[in-house]
């Protein structure tokens, strides 16, 4: 009986500690004077990401994350505003545009600035992302993002295993409930 109740209890470790890695998250100032700022962790397949702040990335013009905001949310050109890709962003490349890549497409303007979505790294090797601004003239850029990364989807594999893991405890315990209410008279 100690066996199995030890057993299933390792198994309910071993499955959170699977799951604990899965969980990397953080927070890193991108600003709008460099084409691209590195997380320094590393994530696979699927990520929460929050951004906020504004800046000017063509002259005065103010932009957050996905649109010029005081221009009545109109979507500006892939070069001013968030780029992503998981190697180094080079300026004037519209293609790293980061709704491209956002799960569901780019999010509804939002007053505050502040975005919340499911992007698609592409990736299923833990790798290393980069954020930018990428339209290639820096000089009369100004302003940053505060972008927060969390690898929030665990791999089917580790579901998998975290449900067996709390399955062989429920089994472990009602088997030992059974166990223990018989009881008997002399």
């Amino acid at each position: 009986m100690k066996t199995r109740l030890t057993a299933a209890t390792a198994a309910l470790l071993f499955s959170s500690a699977i799951v604990a890695p899965a969980q990397a998250a953080e927070t890193i100032t991108v600003p709008f004077t460099t084409p691209s700022t590195g997380t320094t962790e590393q994530y696979s397949g699927i990520v929460r990401v929050t951004v906020s702040g504004t800046g000017f990335s063509r002259g005065a013009d103010i932009n957050d994350a996905f649109y010029f905001s005081p221009s009545g949310a109109v979507e500006p050109s892939g070069y001013y505003q968030l780029g992503f890709s998981t190697s180094p962003l080079q300026p004037f490349d519209a293609a790293n545009a980061a709704f491209s890549s956002v799960i569901g497409g780019r999010p509804a303007f939002n007053v505050s600035g502040v975005y919340s979505f499911l992007l698609n790294t592409g990736s299923t090797a833990p790798t290393n992302l980069y954020f930018g601004v990428t339209d290639g003239n820096f000089g009369d850029n100004g302003g940053a993002f505060s972008i927060t990364v969390i690898q929030g989807v665990p791999e089917p594999a580790t579901w998998a295993l975290m449900i067996l893991g709390f399955g062989a405890v429920g089994g472990a315990m009602r088997r030992r409930q059974s166990v223990a209410a018989k009881v008997r008279f002399a």
